[in-house]
């Protein structure tokens, strides 16, 4: 009897230690106290490596997140790298945790599917401004859509970028309960269920690489999926999201790319072949750059 017990007891510590380190590879546990943005502070991005023996990566990682998407080679990737979702609605808990807001899934709210690797949904965050760039320019805010494979705990995560415009309609929808927060002062309610399917569709274009988590403790292997369009959000509402956190930015510095490669999947729809070789006027970087010239396109055309 007392054997069955040691073994339960073994059992369940292994499990709860699981449970804890996902917890801490998706944020839930991270406190304000731990690591911040301020490098004035000792406890910055240059910092946190040092801060804790599980952060180590954040300082000595060679696939950190996040980078900027155009100093590097791009190559346009075929069609099964595409992302597939399917995602539904579920109830939710919008959390307060110190460095950001987090909106937290419960329960099944669907799934992605990347080279034939499901990862279910768990949380939205925002940072301000944006971590990731384009050309080298930083948007005003990004929100991560983080999804975790069961099985292998592996994470993917979907990036949309924001400039100052009209408002956003998904955080809309969260508008009364962050400004609960900021006037209670509270770091938890229940906006109730919450669809989380609104990625765009009339643009399918997108990069992906191999990176890590922008925060600690900075977990390497990620997959990055950073769509192509440029959403808006009023100036209403990133100040809702600053004032939660109480006006701190929360965006982290780019990290080296080391040699890996970005690579840029476009649909075929983006092939104007027609207007390319119009006899009036022929673009000839085409021909001589055609990689850059359908980067080129395809960020006019978002902007």
């Amino acid at each position: 009897m007392k054997s069955i017990f040691i073994v339960g007891h073994v059992i369940l510590v292994v499990i709860l230690h699981a449970q804890i380190n996902q917890a801490q590879e998706l944020g839930r546990f991270s406190a304000e106290t731990e690591y911040n943005y301020d490098e004035s502070s000792g406890r910055g991005p240059s910092q946190w490596g040092y801060l804790n023996p599980n952060w180590t990566l954040c300082n000595k990682g060679k696939m950190q997140s996040p980078v900027d998407l155009t100093n590097v080679r791009v190559e346009i990737v075929p069609d099964w790298e595409q992302v597939y979702a399917q995602h539904q609605p579920s109830f939710t808990t919008l959390v307060n945790r110190g460095h950001d807001i987090a909106l937290e899934w419960i329960g099944d709210a669907g799934s992605i599917e990347i080279n034939g690797m499901e990862y279910q949904l768990r949380q939205y965050h925002w940072h301000v401004p944006s971590e990731h760039t384009v050309y080298g320019v930083r948007y005003e805010l990004e929100r991560h859509a983080v999804h975790v494979n069961e099985e292998t705990n592996n994470i993917a995560v979907l990036s949309v970028l924001y400039r100052i415009g009209r408002k956003d309609p998904f955080l809309k929808q969260l508008t009364r309960y962050l400004k609960a927060m900021v006037e209670l002062n509270i770091n938890e309610t229940s906006p109730g269920m919450i669809d989380p399917n609104d990625f765009a569709r009339d643009d399918d274009s997108f990069y992906r690489y191999t990176g890590s988590l922008t925060t600690p403790p900075c977990s390497e292997g990620v997959t990055w999926t950073i769509q192509n369009k440029i959403r808006t959000v009023s100036g209403r509402q990133l100040d809702l999201l600053l004032d939660a956190v109480h006006g701190k930015e929360n965006a982290r510095p780019l990290q080296p790319i080391n040699r890996r490669r970005i690579y840029l999947y476009i649909p075929c729809f983006w092939a104007d072949w027609t207007s390319i070789f119009s006899s009036k006027k022929m673009d000839w970087s085409i021909i001589f750059t055609p990689l850059e010239y359908l980067q080129r396109k395809l960020f006019s055309a978002a902007g």
